[in-house]
C-alpha cells in the first residue's frame, strides 16, 4: 500500500471516500423508498425513468450517458420498464440500430408521484446545508473531474 505523506492527498482520499459514502447512503434511502412503495422497480430503473421525465423523447445512448451505464447494460433495464408499461421504445427512423425512448402515461404518473418523494428528500437535506458551501463544493467536484479527465 502507498504511504500517504502529503496531507492534501490524504484529504482528497477522505473526500472521495465521503462521496462514495454519501452515494451509498442516498441509494440506500431510495432503495428503501422503492421497497416501501412496492413499485417493483429498482434504483437503476428509477434513474432511467427520471431522465425520461426531464425530456420528451431521447435515444438509448443518451440515457446511458446520463445514468453512466453502457448501452448494453441499459438494454435489459429498458426492456423491463417496457414490460411494466412505463416506457415506449420506437425505432429511430434516422438510425435503425437506435431506439427512441419515451414515457407512457403510466410512467409519467409514476415519475410525478416519485418527484414528490424527491422534493421531500431534498427539502430535508437542504435544511442544514449552506447553499454557498454547496455551490463551492459543486465547483470543486467539477474541477477535480476535469483534472481526472485530463489524465485519460
Amino acid at each position: 500500500m502507498i504511504e500517504i505523506e502529503n496531507s492534501n492527498m490524504a484529504k482528497l482520499i477522505e473526500l472521495i471516500d465521503s462521496i462514495k459514502d454519501m452515494r451509498h447512503i442516498i441509494q440506500a434511502y431510495f432503495k428503501k423508498q422503492l421497497k416501501n412503495n412496492d413499485l417493483g422497480i429498482t434504483v437503476e430503473m428509477l434513474e432511467v425513468l427520471m431522465v425520461l421525465s426531464r425530456t420528451s423523447k431521447i435515444n438509448q445512448k443518451e440515457i446511458a450517458d446520463r445514468v453512466r451505464k453502457n448501452k448494453a447494460n441499459l438494454t435489459p433495464i429498458i426492456h423491463k420498464l417496457s414490460l411494466k408499461g412505463l416506457l415506449h421504445r420506437k425505432e429511430d427512423p434516422k438510425d435503425r440500430r437506435n431506439n427512441i425512448i419515451s414515457l407512457t402515461e403510466k410512467g409519467k404518473k409514476l415519475c410525478s408521484d416519485y418527484n414528490r418523494n424527491f422534493e421531500e428528500f431534498y427539502a430535508n437535506f437542504l435544511k442544514d446545508v449552506d447553499i454557498e458551501n454547496m455551490n463551492k463544493t459543486i465547483l470543486m467536484f467539477k474541477t477535480i473531474g476535469q483534472q481526472v479527465s485530463k489524465l485519460d
